[in-house]
């Protein structure tokens, strides 16, 4: 598990594209893009996991977002707007402090993504408006050291195009889905932390076990 500075490819794909045109008549047809990805079934499956950990949270700070534009809209005074997005954020990093540190990167760079279908607003441009251009240079420069980009927008035509044929399938009751918000505390992480850390020193020892075993037999074939 990666921890994940934010607030709180997909494998590739052939597209064609092809007009058939009927010259007596002058009639056109044109056939849709077809996209033909490898593995969908897998990726599909996968994107869905993953979904189900991370939509829930791009749609709760969607709510939050919206709520605090709402209170927003009616203060007048610089001052107090300076004091109001400081206590957002203490809020916006309250409520997602461990949900997003038990997140792996792979599933948090998903929901710097997803947060910008839900706002239309990047996790840099949030960071901006609410703790300001200085802090979110340093979340930014802290973010690119574990792989994630926090200006990274939402391409459902690229590299989401999967993920939002699945978000279509959730929309549409097609899959079913529970947006609830599984909120994970301080106990709650260190227990799971705790249970990864298990379960990676237990994989490292199955892997060790296996390369000796494999340099023994290649050892036993070398002498026969």
């Amino acid at each position: 598990m990666y921890r994940i500075f934010i607030m709180i490819y997909l494998s590739s794909a052939v597209s064609v594209g092809t007009l058939i045109a009927q010259e007596g008549d002058s009639i056109f047809q044109e056939i849709e893009e077809v996209r033909i990805i490898k593995d969908f079934d897998f990726q599909y499956r996968r994107q869905l996991e993953r979904l189900r950990r991370v939509y829930p949270l791009a749609m709760y700070a969607k709510m939050m977002l919206d709520e605090y534009e709402d209170d927003l809209s009616t203060i007048d005074r610089k001052r107090k707007k300076k004091k109001y997005t400081k206590k957002a954020n203490k809020a916006l990093k309250n409520e997602f402090n461990f949900d997003i540190k038990d997140l792996y990167q792979s599933e948090g760079n998903l929901l710097i993504r997803l947060i910008d279908r839900e706002t239309g607003m990047t996790v840099s441009d949030i960071l901006t408006q609410y703790r300001g251009s200085f802090q979110n240079s340093i979340q930014s420069g802290l973010a690119r050291m574990w792989g994630q980009n926090l200006s990274d927008r939402y391409d459902p035509l690229g590299v989401d195009y999967v993920t939002e044929i699945v978000i279509a399938d959730i929309e549409s009751g097609v899959v079913d889905f529970d947006f609830k918000m599984n909120k994970k505390d301080r106990e709650a992480y260190k227990k799971g932390m705790k249970e990864y850390r298990e379960s990676r020193k237990k994989t490292r020892k199955v892997i060790k076990k296996y390369r000796k075993r494999k340099r023994k037999e290649k050892r036993s074939t070398r002498k026969g």
